[in-house]
């Protein structure tokens, strides 16, 4: 028996402008997306962003490739036919259903060898427990309270679980596409700034053209190779090789299986004693279109972001990547370039990961960071995208030094300047200050985030004026990196603990050092360019 049927039951909500929510098939998703009728799917959760975008776009790759059209088409019935044509040996469409025989496949369901089900012993009751998401003090978001008769709701928890889960225990092995069993899966591209038809269309006719490339450089077949890796039976034993998928393969790494009680849906899971796909030696590197790569010693990996997330020296080292003389450096992911199909404006640079870590999530990461008419026009050739990338790189060098050098022995002078202790003073090796000191850094950093690329852009607008360019690095260093410091140091002074009879001669040593270390670090750089002109940012308050 067939149960909630995605080819012919309209249960995914979308919604587009004053049109409202309407929901729909998938072959209605897809001719809608084709039709720029959709701007968001509003029951996605924030993590499952990128997964469900990357599954559409893969999918309609897939099915576009194993036929005989090379173009998106905006009706319902002919997505209908394409998507049944990937499943060829189940032509009513069981592949597509989130219920089915045992048997069978369903919806990123592998079907079982036989019909017993006793194996799967891990039950699930609603869609978010399903789900990848680990939230063990369950603070931010609430385990298990999801609806369990949604059939929309399973639909995303299972695309979330089987494409961007990790090593969770043994028997539950992750996804191939990422460097490691608590890494994380990643994704960088560039997209037009309108909705979810706009990126769509964009990424499935970059991928279309990509193919060949892509097939080759990683080593896929060119025809023949599984896209769909649900469609066969897997009893846990066994391993697929990549040699036998297609470039844009859409991965299972669960035995999971959806099934009615009481007239309730339920996930029931088995483990394994293998990955689904025997890809460990790969580190991720299997062609993703959204994953960029970190190249060491010539060996490539796929990137794997911390706790911290897109911060902005992260993203100046994957937007402006290059190999150092060692051959160590980042390579772009293949949806990352602008095409020449690209318009000219309203396009971004779209960065999402859902952090994991060892038993644990470590925060979903979402970032936008517009692509301006200075920074496009370095996007076109290898040389002028080296001078951009200097520019960048620099500045981060700048902010960094300035942070160390300056900021940091200045917030020193007040966490070992007081509270006065009987032995006087603290040590400069306390390591309670230190630790307060990089958290008082790591607000500076955060603060410099919200403002670095706009900064960046009016560098990037003189490189061509001689001599401009020196001038605009010097005002940034000078009336927005030591202002930024001394709000850091204001805050840092004002929430210190500290004896009322010693607050001013800490304030006023901390500041002292704080220009201090600005004229030892910056003092020749910033005169160079700007002479002895006078200084309205910030005075000597020290005096």
């Amino acid at each position: 028996m067939l149960e909630l049927n995605l080819l012919t039951e309209a249960f995914l909500t979308t919604s587009a402008g004053g049109a409202g929510k309407i929901r729909r098939t998938l072959p209605g998703v897809f001719a809608a997306l084709t039709r720029g009728e959709i701007d968001d799917f509003p029951r996605v959760r924030p993590h499952q962003r990128h997964v469900w975008h990357a599954f559409l776009v893969q999918a309609a790759t897939l099915a576009l490739s194993g036929s005989s059209r090379s173009a998106l088409p905006d009706d319902e019935e002919t997505w209908r036919n394409l998507l049944t044509g990937m499943s060829p040996d189940d032509p009513h469409g069981v592949a597509w259903s989130l219920v089915s025989p045992p048997n069978r496949p369903a919806f990123f369901q592998p079907p079982i060898l036989g019909v017993d089900l006793s194996g799967y012993k891990r039950v699930f009751e609603t869609p978010d427990e399903l789900d990848m998401l680990v939230m063990a003090k369950n603070h931010d978001l609430k385990a298990g309270a999801l609806p369990s008769d949604d059939p929309e709701l399973w639909v995303y928890a299972l695309v979330s679980l089987q494409t961007q889960e990790g090593f969770l225990g043994q028997g539950n092995y992750g996804i191939s596409r990422m460097n490691g069993g608590f890494a994380s899966r990643p994704a960088l591209g560039v997209g037009p700034d309108g909705g979810a038809s706009e990126r769509f269309q964009r990424d499935a006719k970059r991928l279309l053209s990509l193919r060949a490339e892509l097939s080759a450089r990683y080593g896929y077949p060119s025809k023949g190779g599984l896209g769909l890796l649900w469609l066969n039976p897997w009893d846990g034993t066994t391993s697929m090789s990549p040699k036998d998928l297609d470039v844009f393969y859409i991965e299972v790494c669960r035995r999971v299986r959806l099934d009615r009680q009481n007239g309730q849906l339920l996930a029931r899971a088995a483990g394994s004693k293998v990955a689904r796909i025997e890809a460990k030696a790969m580190k991720g590197v299997t062609g993703d279109a959204w994953t960029p790569l970190v190249i060491e010693k010539n060996d490539a990996k796929a990137l794997t972001l911390d706790a911290r997330g897109w911060t902005y020296q992260q993203l100046v080292r994957l937007l402006f990547p290059h190999l150092d003389e060692k051959g160590a450096g980042v390579e772009s992911s293949p949806l990352q370039s602008i095409a020449p199909t690209d318009p000219e404006k309203g396009l971004s640079f779209i960065a999402r990961v859902l952090v994991r870590g060892q038993g644990k999530t470590e925060g979903f990461h979402e970032r936008r960071i517009p692509v301006s008419k200075e920074l496009r026009g370095f996007l076109g050739t290898a040389k002028a995208m080296e001078e951009a990338a200097k520019v960048a790189h620099d500045r981060v060098g700048d902010a960094g030094k300035f942070a160390r050098k300056v900021l940091y022995p200045a917030i020193m002078t007040v966490f070992t300047g007081a509270p006065r202790t009987d032995a006087g003073e603290r040590a400069r090796d306390d390591q309670s200050a230190k630790d307060r000191a990089n958290a008082a850094l790591k607000r500076y950093d955060a603060w410099l985030d919200l403002r670095f690329f706009e900064d960046l852009d009016k560098e990037l607008a003189v490189l061509d004026e001689e001599g401009e360019a020196v001038r605009v690095r010097a005002y940034w260093i000078r009336d927005v990196l030591k202002p930024l410091g001394k709000d850091v140091l204001d805050d840092t002074i004002a929430a210190a603990p500290d004896a009322a009879a010693r607050h001013w001669r800490v304030r006023v040593r901390a500041q002292e050092v704080l220009n201090a270390c600005f004229r030892r670090a910056f003092n020749d750089q910033v005169e160079a360019a700007l002479g002895k002109e006078p200084n309205n940012a910030l005075e000597d308050e020290s005096t």
